[in-house]
């Protein structure tokens, strides 16, 4: 089972990660998003409800500006980002690792995430465990870490993190995945899904 750990409310999302060539990234620099510190580059995953009632749903690229009039008129919006997967350890005690959040603003009542790993296949993308979430809160930003075992010697597949928020009055956003992925031998099915 994929653990939760809670990384504390106002933590700063970021975290040094290899590339998709396991390549180490140079330093990196951060932009504020939604009052937070974040990766420059990242793509972060909005939706929201408009003052009329409209649903809308974007992606952009934090640092550069976001398009959106849908965003402006907004009466209830909410942001996320999910950070690179990183890999730790080797054998039977290896691991990936990620981190996600959420920020909402105006009238969204409560919300939560939800998070999954997920790997390559012939057929698509397939879960690598279940999905695992948060309690509700009404805290207006949430930030969790996530990690899931690697079931060493079971094939190599790409892996990378999904994510997906919720919160009510506005609904589901749309699912976001890290913007790196990992080619690596852990298998079909993470050992504690």
């Amino acid at each position: 089972m994929a653990t939760a750990a809670v990384l504390g409310f106002g933590t700063s999302v970021s975290v040094a990660a290899p590339a998709a060539s396991d390549d180490v990234k140079p330093a990196n620099s951060y932009v504020v998003v939604d009052g937070h510190r974040v990766v420059a580059g990242t793509t972060i995953g909005e939706w929201g409800k408009t003052k009329g009632g409209k649903s809308y749903s974007f992606t952009y690229t934090a640092g550069e500006t976001k398009s959106g009039a849908a965003a402006a008129a907004a009466a209830a919006r909410c942001s996320v980002y999910i950070s690179d997967v990183s890999f730790h350890g080797s054998g039977a005690s290896a691991w990936f690792q990620w981190e996600t959040s959420q920020a909402c603003s105006g009238s969204f009542g409560s919300q939560k995430l939800q998070t999954q790993m997920w790997r390559s296949s012939w057929s698509g993308p397939r879960g690598y465990n279940n999905w695992h979430g948060t309690g509700l809160t009404s805290n207006s930003f949430i930030d969790y870490g996530w990690s899931t075992d690697c079931n060493d010697g079971g094939g190599t597949y790409t892996y990378y993190p999904a994510m997906q928020g919720y919160a009510s009055g506005i609904g589901w956003g749309p699912k976001t995945r890290s913007d790196n992925e990992l080619r690596k031998g852990c298998g079909t099915r993470s050992p504690n899904p």
